[in-house]
């Protein structure tokens, strides 16, 4: 067992996981793991062209390998909350590592995320943040996933050809075909739709009292309410969120940015691969 509890936040990329898991880090029994470590769930299956892992490739020294690299991460603080998007995809592999985790869904109107993570795809990298992260990371433990990111990343330096940018994001089953055959705006959509389906359909098998979902409208219209309610989820004292939080610097401008910057061709485009998860969603 680890000496933390383990809180995993669910989300599609681009859903608001980075801000809600630093909110909630804010709290005195709450540590975070400041990055989205996909290499530490990859590891032993690094191999493996895709991010949709299951129990059956999890062995029991690879569950003991995983857990240990987030115990260095825990600094001792009771909870530990973590945010790889990656996750949206193995939910199962997930819980068969950390059982006894407590699960925050988070979910965005899938406009405003298909926008936002198209942008992100064609951004250059941000090389102060990947110095950051790079200095965290086991390279011995890890070496593949290290030369498949670098690869990815000198890609984007050097190729200014969408189509040939490699992959950004979750790496759903099949996304490197629909990228050499769609619109990179249709990948990003339908990134966002598999993430959620399948992250729904995997959190409904889990025991329901160590799942919470919640809306990134309803976060940011209302975080302390909201930190409330997921204090409560996972188990913690909620009085430190309202006596020592500052929430002045959360912003609703983010809302509904998708149907503001994309032009209705866009939309049309977008649309056949996102009405059902919308729908899902309760955002129709």
């Amino acid at each position: 067992m680890t000496s933390f509890q383990p809180v995993i936040i669910i989300g599609a990329a681009r859903s608001g996981t980075k801000l809600v898991r630093d909110l909630i880090a804010l709290h005195p029994a709450v540590e975070r793991v400041p990055y989205d470590v996909n290499y530490v769930w990859r590891l032993g299956n690094e191999i493996v062209p895709h991010d949709e892992l299951s129990p059956e490739m999890l062995s029991p020294r690879l569950r003991q390998r995983i857990r240990r690299n987030f115990e260095r991460y825990s600094a001792g603080a009771p909870f530990l909350v973590e945010k790889t998007v990656s996750n949206c995809l193995r939910v199962h592999y997930v819980h068969a590592v950390f059982p006894e985790a407590h699960f925050i869904h988070l979910v965005r109107e899938g406009h405003d995320v298909v926008e936002s993570a198209y942008r992100q795809w064609l951004a250059s990298p941000d090389w102060r943040y990947i110095l950051r992260k790079a200095r965290t990371f086991p390279l011995t433990e890890a070496l593949g996933y290290a030369l498949s990111y670098a690869g990815d990343v000198f890609r984007r330096v050097l190729v200014r050809d969408e189509k040939r940018f490699g992959t950004w994001g979750p790496r759903y089953a099949g996304i490197d075909e629909d990228v050499a055959s769609k619109d990179l705006l249709e990948v990003c959509a339908i990134q966002w739709a598999r993430c959620v389906l399948k992250a729904i359909h995997d959190l409904d098998s889990l025991p329901a009292e160590q799942v919470c979902t919640i809306r990134y409208e309803e976060f940011v219209r209302d975080p302390l309410g909201s930190l409330t309610v997921l204090a409560r989820c996972i188990g913690i004292d909620p009085a430190p969120y309202v006596e020592r939080v500052d929430l002045k610097g959360v912003s609703q401008r983010e809302i509904s940015k998708g149907r503001r910057n994309l032009s209705v061709e866009q939309m049309a485009l977008i649309r056949p691969h996102i009405q059902e998860t919308l729908a899902v969603l309760g955002y129709l």
